[in-house]
């Protein structure tokens, strides 16, 4: 049977990326929020969905994220869908996330002299 778990997302960084000591490696948590417009049944005037999504970034790629990357930072990632879950006081969470393995600026950074600029 064929499996498969990956997922390509685009969108704008919309949490600051925070990177924590995990063990003998890092990781980096932020989130991505996702645009897409899309008509209304019957050719209604068009909606904007926006979807959060949390993501984590293991090790010297996860790090090279949280240096160069801001908010409101367009970037491209790639990876497969991971479910957390945990129990506190008697009662089970869950939490769905992505587990990036690769990432992408989507436009470039303008240069001003020797400086680059976001």
């Amino acid at each position: 049977m064929f499996q498969r778990n990956r997922i390509e997302l685009t969108g704008n960084i919309a949490k600051p990326a925070k990177t924590a000591k995990a063990g003998e490696s890092t990781v980096t948590r932020a989130r991505l929020i996702h645009n897409e417009r899309i008509r209304r049944a019957g050719g209604g005037d068009p909606i904007e969905l926006l979807t959060a999504v949390e993501f984590e970034i293991w090790g010297r790629r996860g790090e090279a994220f949280e240096r160069h990357v801001t908010t409101k930072t367009p970037v491209y990632i790639e990876g497969r869908l991971q479910l957390d879950e945990w129990e506190k006081g008697g009662e089970r969470f869950f939490k769905l996330f992505v587990r990036v393995t690769d990432w992408q600026f989507l436009t470039r950074k303008e240069r001003v002299g020797n400086q680059a600029v976001s």
